[in-house]
């Protein structure tokens, strides 16, 4: 442990990290390790000493097949807890991942009163590309628009020039992109890749387990 936070300033350990997870419960998944031999819960109690740890575990799940959750989240809090956590710290990229994941397990409500939350605080930011992609996000949520229109009048986001341009010419254009089938995700390392083909993917195939694309 104190040898490794004596090089928590290098660049890359975060990101050495993040892989130590994703080999640690890759193994766990294929091997179903006994509680006694199972050392995912050790890994996840090392991790949660460092500042970077929210991050490090959404990032594991973006690069990691669906079917590995349950594994993952059994030695986890709720990732609706992580989400507040995430937002506590007032890191909403990391925020905007657990956004990811509360949808793909179904723990997101039609209302999307998280993915609201988050926008009001972006747009207090001025992160207009988080709210850009928050904006498509309800918008696959609900096809109608009436979320989205919701979230805009509460805020009055529609002033923003940035955004009016993004409503006025880019939804037709982000809707095209849509990934129909669940079969194999497009996931990135960025916060809210793609957010609404994630979304919208998800509509088209009943069972929640899916495959993620590995980069």
């Amino acid at each position: 442990m104190r040898l490794s936070h004596a090089f928590r300033h290098l660049p890359y350990f975060p990101h050495a990290l993040e892989v130590l997870l994703h080999t640690v419960l890759d193994e766990e998944v294929d091997q179903s390790p006994d509680e006694k031999h199972a050392i995912l819960p050790a890994v996840l109690a090392f991790l949660s000493t460092f500042p970077e740890y929210l991050e490090i575990v959404v990032q594991c799940t973006r690069k990691t097949e669906v079917r590995s959750w349950k594994t993952l989240f059994a030695h986890l809090p709720p990732p609706h807890e992580l989400f507040e956590a995430s937002m506590g710290k007032g890191d909403l990229k990391t925020a905007g991942g657990y956004l990811l994941v509360l949808h793909t397990l179904a723990e997101i409500n039609s209302d999307a009163p998280e993915v609201i939350r988050l926008l009001r605080v972006a747009r207090q930011e001025q992160d207009w590309e988080l709210c850009k992609e928050l904006a498509r996000f309800l918008m696959a949520l609900d096809e109608s628009g009436a979320t989205l229109e919701k979230a805009l009048k509460m805020m009055d986001l529609g002033e923003s020039p940035s955004l009016s341009s993004t409503f006025a010419n880019g939804q037709q254009a982000s809707m095209s992109t849509v990934v129909r089938s669940r079969e194999r995700d497009d996931v990135t390392l960025s916060a809210l890749p793609r957010i609404d083909q994630r979304v919208q993917g998800r509509k088209s195939v009943k069972t929640p387990i899916a495959s993620p694309q590995l980069e």
